[in-house]
């Protein structure tokens, strides 16, 4: 007897299963933040920073210099809110700006 196939499925849901079975979804999750630290904060901001590391939700920026640290740290919660928007996801608890 001849069953009748599957209707075949998107491949973001295939990808998305296979992520989670494989559990790293958060961390693709995580690192696809750090590729989308430029497009979030800007070109200004993105030339005297750099995304080291996500690590138990806290993202890791080296900045340039003091003052740029300082006036980051006052836009923190505004970066951390966009790039979770960005991502779809809320993976981004806190950020650690250093030097």
């Amino acid at each position: 007897m001849l069953r009748r196939a599957r209707q075949p499925e998107k491949i973001g849901k295939v990808l998305t299963r296979t992520l989670k079975g494989l559990k790293i979804d958060r961390r693709v999750k995580e690192e696809t933040t750090l590729l989308k630290w430029a497009e979030v904060v800007g070109e200004r901001i993105a030339s005297q920073t750099s995304p080291l590391r996500v690590k138990d939700s806290i993202l890791f920026v080296r900045v340039e210099n003091a003052s740029w640290r300082n006036e980051l740290v006052f836009l923190k919660g505004k970066i951390i809110k966009e790039l979770n928007q960005s991502g779809r996801a809320n993976v981004i608890k806190d950020i650690v700006f250093t030097n």
